[in-house]
């Protein structure tokens, strides 16, 4: 019996000595809110209980095995989302470095001024003449890549210095038509310059992004805008009391701005519906 009463004895007190050491470690790691003694024997068995759910032959229980599976699992997924977002980053940044500082380039145009008044029919013609063969000589000085752009451009800026130049000729409307004129010459600089962009679309950014939808929408925006500007000349020329001659000139110019608008919505359509490798991603 004193036999029996020794063992256990001697057993308690190693089990106690076994956590001195832990709690030992803590206080004298000088752990803020005082990691004391019962904390150190409580995480002792803690690991005690972890050690007693290994078999004997070493192997974690199946449920560990499944939870370890599942981490792991999300580990992978979390590592492929990351590659895939670093290669298609260092795609575009590649492709955008094989295109080059031509998407940043801007076309300057010279906007149309109203200065440029005609105070009779004849006169107006020759007007629109002339600065028909300034844009001309104006395109002519275009680099080649920006030719196009500047020559669908300049249909616009000639129908828009024709609406400027006939304000005297139009009486009491002839502010109202003015005004329309000088929203479409803000507009053909947006629209152009946009065009421009889309030009710029290198090869290979079309081949793994697809068309500049971005572009495309500031183009449909500006089409919707001036179809009704468009809407508002056809209605103030259809009302007004002015030659036959002049309705004759005008109506060719604001025919020639619808065309453009055309050609333009055409273009943004074609944009938004080419896609690339990596059109999904966005």
């Amino acid at each position: 019996m004193k036999k029996y009463i020794y063992t256990a004895g001697a057993f308690t007190f190693a089990l106690a000595m076994s956590g001195l050491p832990a709690a030992a470690f803590a206080v004298s790691n000088g752990i803020e809110g005082g990691v004391n003694a019962e904390e150190a024997v409580r995480a002792q068995a803690q690991r005690a209980d972890v050690s007693a759910s290994v078999t004997a032959g070493g192997e974690v229980t199946r449920e560990q095995q499944k939870q370890n599976a599942e981490v792991s699992r999300e580990q992978q997924k979390q590592q492929l989302e990351t590659a895939r977002e670093q290669q298609k980053q260092e795609l575009e940044a590649s492709s955008t470095n094989q295109i080059g500082e031509e998407n940043e380039q801007e076309i300057d145009l010279e906007l149309e001024d109203d200065e440029d008044v005609a105070f009779s029919l004849d006169d107006l013609k020759q007007k629109i003449e002339n600065r028909k063969h300034e844009l001309e000589d104006e395109e002519a000085s275009t680099t080649p890549k920006f030719k196009e752009v500047m020559k669908n451009a300049n249909e616009v800026r000639l129908a828009v210095h024709s609406l400027l130049a006939s304000k005297e000729l139009l009486g009491g409307i002839g502010f109202q038509v003015s005004e329309i004129a000088k929203e479409m010459n803000d507009s053909v600089a947006t629209t152009t310059n946009v065009e421009a962009k889309i030009q710029s679309r290198g090869f290979l950014m079309r081949l793994l992004f697809g068309g500049d939808r971005v572009a495309a929408e500031v183009i449909t925006e500006a089409v919707a805008q001036n179809q009704q500007r468009i809407d508002d000349l056809n209605k103030l020329l259809g009302e007004a009391n002015v030659s036959a001659g002049i309705q004759v000139v005008l109506k060719a110019q604001i025919a020639a701005i619808q065309d453009a608008q055309a050609r333009l919505q055409d273009l943004a359509q074609k944009e938004q519906k080419m896609w690339g490798f990596f059109s999904w991603r966005f």
